[in-house]
């Protein structure tokens, strides 16, 4: 029975449930012929064959429940590090290890469990006869298993094993090809980047802002009326916007994949593509900026600890966590909400008229899970040092609470989303100068608890600014006006992104230079 449902167990969530396997019979037949020398060296090797199925079978369900898709060893190697980060902020360091450890306990209970049985197996006490009739009744089974392989669903134990070794070989020779194209030439576009003279350029990552949040009914009709006063306010404050789709390379997790993707202009779809471009000579979007005579910053409220790949993306100035001032209490993983990230921002980078143009890449962070709790948008001039949120960090049940019902999760993060787009409404409208070009965008979208299966990988992207020959810049891209795309708004790869950006934007003879010194007025 163990070794039978060990076999079948789907692969990750949502996989069909495959009913006839062979080895179960195999192993048991093998353990009634085997040595007897050799029958504790064979119980062995079955039960560690076995339980690198069941770790890969663990692995795929954490994957599928987190980014739909299975477990691949050669390219998600590092993902138990950055689940284990956000698990334990979410629920706590103690209840996470408590957690961590009953699952290992479980696992090995059931594993000796098994080599013991397969002991009892082999060296029960019964008659010759019955020991010979065991082992036909097991090889019939084998092979009438065998002859159904062909016309029905199997799930054979060492076909997972097999499936991580063509991966392995799969994403080795894609490595290969990637090295080429990392060397081959960007493109052949200017780098003055002359249409956004004068201008400081904000690209701003919204947290898991997904296309389902448009086109599932559960979410549609908040969005769109956001969207809708959020077009209306930044309308009144002299700021126009077009708005299309992009395919990310990641779901449901992973960010920074997408912050390369875009900045880069290449697909990395996966920790080895990500590390091989930070060991490139690609000359990302941040530096193109620098040539062209902005200073770059990035505002990452999420970063915690040392970031060394940094250096690759070419910022001027890194603002993380502990660098941004605030000192009020964490929301569970989320270090400080979105409103104190683009106060500081603005406060740090944008209100000193005396630089140059700033080019500011950054993370609003409030609608990444556990998405509990949410804090109301306060007077931007009430935030201080932001202890006043303190008691909204400490508001509402905790997530472990609220990840008991599926329900409830989906009610907090159209919470979350909301939050994060009435901040950046309030933002631009409040606080923007009209030398301010915001590009706002999804990350990714949201896991398969928040989308349901079979969501497409696409996010919303805006392009918001107050200067109409920015706007008309982009006129050609068939964007839809406003902050809400269209079910027929071109959909493009989000690394198409990078060749389009500079393209619509390279320089202009008869409009000058980036200023140094100068502002239009602050609202």
């Amino acid at each position: 029975m163990l070794l039978y449902a060990l076999a079948v167990v789907p692969r990750y969530p949502g996989a069909a449930m495959h009913w006839l396997a062979i080895e179960p019979a195999l192993v048991l037949a093998a353990m009634l012929v085997v040595p007897r020398r050799a029958e504790r060296g064979l119980r062995a090797l079955v039960v560690l064959v076995y339980a690198l199925v069941l770790a890969l079978s663990a692995a795929s369900w954490g994957t599928g429940l987190a980014f739909g898709r299975t477990f691949e060893l050669a390219r998600d190697y590092r993902l138990p590090v950055f689940g284990w980060n956000v698990f334990t902020h979410a629920i706590g360091y103690a209840t996470a290890v408590a957690v961590l450890v009953a699952v290992i306990v479980a696992i090995a209970c059931l594993l000796v469990l098994l080599f013991r049985s397969l002991r009892a197996w082999t060296h029960a006490t019964v008659p010759q006869h019955l020991r010979y009739a065991a082992l036909a009744a097991l090889m019939l089974i084998a092979l009438l298993a065998l002859g159904l392989m062909r016309t029905q669903p199997v799930a054979p134990v060492y076909e997972r094993i097999a499936v991580q070794a063509r991966h392995y070989l799969e994403r080795r020779n894609e490595r290969r090809a990637f090295q080429r194209e990392l060397q081959a030439p960007p493109m052949d576009a200017r780098a003055d980047l002359g249409r956004l003279a004068g201008q400081n350029v904000l690209f701003v990552f919204v947290e898991s802002y997904g296309r389902t949040l448009f086109e599932r009914a559960l979410y549609a009709d908040t969005v769109k009326s956001r969207l809708a006063g959020f077009e209306r306010r930044i309308g009144e404050a002299g700021f126009a916007a077009r708005s299309g789709w992009l395919t990310s390379p990641t779901v449901g997790g992973q960010s920074w994949l997408a912050h390369a993707t875009l900045l880069s202009g290449l697909w990395i779809d996966s920790q080895p593509r990500y590390e091989a471009l930070i060991d490139s000579d690609r000359i990302s979007l941040n530096r193109r900026f620098r040539q062209a005579g902005w200073r770059t910053v990035a505002v990452m409220p999420a970063i915690t600890r040392a970031w060394p790949q940094a250096e690759w993306f070419g910022y001027d100035r890194l603002y993380a966590s502990d660098d941004l001032g605030y000192e009020g209490e964490p929301f569970n993983w989320v270090t400080m909400p979105d409103q104190f990230t683009l106060a500081a921002l603005q406060r740090a980078e944008l209100a000193d008229t005396a630089r140059p143009p700033v080019m500011i890449e950054a993370a609003l962070i409030s609608s990444h899970a556990p998405w509990v709790p949410i804090p109301p948008l306060l007077d931007w001039s009430t935030l201080g040092d932001g202890r006043v949120f303190d008691d909204y960090a400490r508001a509402g049940d905790p997530p472990v609470e609220v990840w008991k019902d599926p329900d409830r999760v989906r009610a907090q993060f159209l919470k979350a989303i909301d939050y994060s787009l009435e901040t950046l409404a309030s933002f631009i409208a409040e606080r923007a100068s009209d030398d301010l070009v915001l590009v706002i965008l999804g990350d990714h979208q949201p896991a398969p608890i928040i989308t349901g299966d079979n969501a497409s990988r696409d996010v919303p992207i805006h392009i918001v600014a107050a200067d109409p020959a920015v706007v008309a810049a982009i006129d050609d891209w068939d964007w839809a006006k406003g902050m809400t795309p269209h079910a027929a708004t071109p959909v493009w790869r989000m690394d198409d992104f990078y060749a389009h950006f500079l393209s619509a934007f390279a320089g202009d003879a008869e409009r000058t230079p980036p200023r140094v010194g100068s502002a239009a007025p602050a609202r």
